[in-house]
C-alpha cells in the first residue's frame, strides 16, 4: 500500500491519529522524521541504518509505516524483554489506533517453551539438579495443562535461571521434531505455524540469525519470506552474530548426552550394557578435561601444548568410544539416533581443537567458570558471513535502528562490522533538551583508572553529590571487581541503600531502587542497557572509567592483531569505537523523560587529559560540561543561578 510522507506527518501531528488516542502524547519533528525515513525506505524496498536518541519514540515512528505499508515483516529485538514489550504493548496500542487487524505472532527459541516430552522423561527418571529443581519440577506439572502458549516467562513464579529449565525445554540437538511422540500438542510447533501464517512476526535477534543460517545451510525455515525486516536495538545483532557464524562445545552439552544415553539403557535399552560404560567413562573423562584448564571464570585463545594436546586427545577418543557403540544402537529408536548425530557434531568439533588452527580467518578459544568449560570456534570478521545469509532477502528492506550506533557521528564501526554497502544512513538527535537537563561532570584530581585507589577515589567523588540528594543514583562500573570494592567502601559510612547487583535479581533490585529511601544501585555489565528509570527516583549515574573491552576477550585480540598486521591501528579503529558505543548506552540511563534531570558523573580523568576524549565527548548528547562540583551540586539541588 502506498503511503505518503504528508499522510505518515499528519497522524503524528498534534490533530492526528496519535494525538486523539493516546493521553499526553505530544508532537515530535525528530519522530516525525524517523517515520517518513522509514517510510520512504519501505516504499522504494531500500534499506537504512537509522540511529534514533533517547526520546525519540522510534518504536512508534517505525511500526506506523510498517504497518500501513501492509506488506509482510518481521521485527527483530535485542532481547526478549523487549520483544514482550512490543507484542504485548506498542504493537496492540498501534492497531487500535490505526484501526488494523493483521495476523500477527510472537515467536521465541525453543528454549523458551515448555516441551511436554523432556517434562515427562525428567519426571520419569527422578534426577535433578538441586533441591529447589523439584520444587520447580511439581509447580511445571501442575502448569502444564493450564497454559496455552506454553511459554515459561508466562510461569511468573518461575525464576528465569531456574535450573531446571533445560530438563524440561529443547533444544536443537535433542529435539525429536515430527517423531516426538507429543508432536500433536507441541507448543513450539503451534508457535512456529503461527508465526508462519502471520502479516506482522515479532522474533529476537537469536532466532533471526538461527533462521538466516539455517536457511543458508539448506535446513528448513523458522520465518516466512518478508518484505521487510525491522532490525531494533540492532547494536546487539553484530555481537550476536558471531555465536552463530561459529560453533562451540560445552561440557554441559556433553553431560547431557550421557545422562540420555544412560536413561535409555535403564528404560528401554537394558540389553546393552556398554552405553552405561561408554557414557559415564566419557562423563568422566570431561571433568578430568576440565581439571586441565585453568581455573573458573576465564576466556583464552587455545594454543595446543603437550598438556592440553593430551587432554583433548583423551577426550576425543572418549568420545569415539560411545559414538561407536550409540552407532549400532542408533535405528533402535529416534533418542539414539539423535544422540548419534550429536555426537558426530561433537567429534568434529573436537577434532579441530586436537589440531593446530591454520585458519587465519577463524579462532579457536576457550572459556572456563567453575566445574564448567565451552570450546569455542569463532570468525574474527561476521560482516561477509552475515551479508551472503542475507542474500535470499536482498529485495526485502532492511530498517536497522537503535540510540547506539555512531561513532562521532559516523556510521562507519558498524558499516564495516557487517559489511554493509547499500543501505542508506540517518542520525537523529535525542528530542530531548539534553543541554538544560543535564550536566556532565568530570570530577578533577582523581587518580589514573589504573591507580589502585581509583575506585575509591570514585565513591568519595560522587559521594556529596549523593548525600545532597539522598542517594537516587546509578554506580555504574566496567569490572566486578570494582563493584565490589566499591560497595564494600561505601557501606561503611552507613549512609545509604546499597543495591549490589547479584545480591537480588534485576527487576527486584530495580523495585527496590525506584520504592526505597536513600538507594544507591551499584552495578556492572547488563545495567548499562536497557534499564529505564524515569522521573525523581534516579538523578545521578557515576561511570567509573570508559568502558574499553576486557583485555581477556579472545576474539577482540586476534581481531586486534590482524589490524595490526594489515598495518592499521586497532586502538582508534576497534577498541575506541566499541567504547564509545558502551559509554552511550551507559549515559542513556540518567535521561528518560522530558521532565528528568540530571548529571553524569564521569570519574576517568582520559576523557580531559588524552586526546581521544574529544571522540567519546562529541558521540554523547549535548550536555552542559563541567569540572566544578559546586555547580554541578547546585544543578542537582536546584540552586543554581541563571546564566542570563
Amino acid at each position: 500500500m502506498k503511503i505518503t510522507d504528508q499522510e505518515i506527518q499528519q497522524i503524528l501531528s498534534d490533530s492526528g491519529a496519535f494525538s486523539q488516542s493516546i493521553e499526553g502524547f505530544k508532537p515530535r519533528p525528530v519522530q516525525q522524521q524517523m517515520a517518513i525515513a522509514v517510510n520512504q525506505a519501505i516504499q522504494s524496498q531500500a534499506n537504512l541504518l537509522i540511529e534514533a536518541g533517547t526520546g525519540v519514540g522510534k518504536t512508534f515512528a517505525y511500526l506506523l509505516p510498517a504497518l500501513l505499508s501492509d506488506k509482510q515483516l518481521v521485527i527483530s529485538t535485542g532481547t526478549k524483554n523487549l520483544q514482550d514489550q512490543l507484542f504485548k504493548r506498542d504493537l496492540p496500542k498501534i492497531l487500535k489506533i490505526l484501526d488494523l487487524q493483521p495476523k500477527v505472532a510472537l515467536l521465541k527459541g525453543r528454549n523458551n517453551y515448555l516441551c511436554l516430552y523432556r517434562l515427562d522423561q525428567t519426571l520419569a527418571s527422578g534426577r535433578l539438579p538441586d533441591p529447589k529443581a523439584v520444587k520447580h519440577l511439581s509447580l511445571i506439572n501442575r502448569w502444564r495443562d493450564k497454559t496455552l502458549s506454553g511459554e515459561l516467562s508466562d510461569l511468573s513464579v518461575l525464576p528465569e535461571k531456574s535450573s531446571i529449565i533445560p530438563h524440561v525445554t529443547s533444544n536443537a540437538e535433542n529435539c525429536l521434531g515430527q517423531d516426538c511422540p507429543e508432536i500433536e500438542d507441541c507448543f513450539l510447533a503451534r508457535a512456529r505455524e503461527k508465526a508462519r501464517k502471520a502479516k506482522v512476526l515479532v522474533v529476537n535477534h537469536h532466532l533471526l540469525l538461527a533462521d538466516l543460517v539455517l536457511k543458508e545451510d539448506g535446513f528448513g525455515e523458522l520465518l516466512p519470506d518478508t518484505d521487510v525486516f525491522i532490525i531494533d536495538e540492532a547494536h546487539h545483532l553484530a555481537k550476536t552474530a558471531y555465536q552463530f557464524y561459529g560453533a562451540s562445545l560445552s561440557s554441559r552439552q556433553i553431560s547431557d548426552l550421557c545422562k540420555e544415553v544412560e536413561m535409555q539403557y535403564r528404560t528401554e535399552l537394558t540389553d546393552c550394557r556398554d552405553l552405561l560404560l561408554e557414557s559415564e567413562r566419557l562423563n568422566k573423562q570431561v571433568k578430568e578435561f576440565r581439571l586441565d584448564l585453568p581455573e573458573y571464570d576465564m576466556k583464552q585463545e587455545w594454543q595446543l601444548n603437550s598438556k592440553l594436546q593430551s587432554a583433548v586427545d583423551s577426550l576425543l577418543q572418549r568420545t569415539e568410544k560411545l559414538l561407536e557403540v550409540v552407532k549400532i544402537n542408533a535405528t533402535r529408536n529416534k533418542v539414539m539416533e539423535s544422540c548419534f548425530d550429536r555426537l558426530v557434531g561433537f567429534k568434529a568439533t573436537l577434532v579441530v581443537f586436537a589440531q593446530q588452527n591454520t585458519d587465519q580467518q577463524r579462532i579457536n578459544w576457550y572459556e572456563t567458570h567453575r566445574g564448567s568449560f565451552r570450546l569455542n570456534t569463532t570468525p574474527i570478521d561476521v560482516g561477509d558471513v552475515f551479508q551472503n545469509s542475507r542474500q535470499r532477502y536482498q529485495n526485502s528492506s532492511w530498517i536497522m535502528t537503535s540510540a547506539t550506533l555512531t561513532v562521532n557521528q559516523q556510521f562507519d564501526h558498524y558499516l564495516q562490522e557487517l559489511a554493509w554497502k547499500d543501505i542508506k544512513q540517518k542520525c537523529l538527535p535525542s528530542s530531548f533538551d539534553y543541554r538544560k537537563q543535564a550536566y556532565l561532570y568530570v570530577p578533577r584530581d582523581l587518580p589514573s583508572p589504573s591507580h589502585k585507589q581509583h575506585t575509591k577515589a570514585v565513591v568519595d567523588a560522587c559521594f556529596p553529590l549523593m548525600q545532597a540528594i539522598g542517594g537516587k543514583a546509578f554506580l555504574l562500573f566496567t569490572s566486578h571487581r570494582a563493584l565490589n570494592i566499591a560497595a564494600e567502601y561505601l557501606r561503611e559510612f552507613e549512609l545509604f541503600n546499597c543495591l549490589v547487583q547479584g545480591e537480588s535479581s534485576k527487576d527486584e533490585l530495580l523495585q527496590r531502587f525506584i520504592s526505597e529511601e536513600n538507594s544507591v544501585l551499584i552495578a556492572t555489565g547488563s545495567f548499562w542497557e536497557g534499564v529505564d528509570v524515569s522521573g525523581d527516583a534516579l538523578q545521578l549515574v557515576v561511570i567509573d572509567k570508559l568502558p574499553f573491552a576486557s583485555p581477556d576477550d579472545p576474539v577482540l585480540n586476534a581481531k586486534i592483531n590482524r589490524c595490526r598486521k594489515q598495518k592499521g591501528n586497532p586502538f582508534y579503529q576497534l577498541q575506541i569505537p566499541e567504547a564509545v558505543l558502551s559509554l552511550k548506552q551507559g549515559v542513556g540511563r540518567l535521561i528518560r523523560s522530558v521532565e528528568d534531570k540530571g548529571v553524569i558523573c564521569l570519574c576517568d580523568p582520559r576523557i580531559v587529559g588524552k586526546d581521544y576524549g574529544s571522540l567519546f565527548v562529541n558521540s554523547l548528547p549535548d550536555m552542559y560540561r563541567t569540572r566544578d562540583l559546586d555547580k554541578t551540586m547546585a544543578f542537582l539541588t536546584g540552586s543554581e543561578q541563571s546564566d542570563d
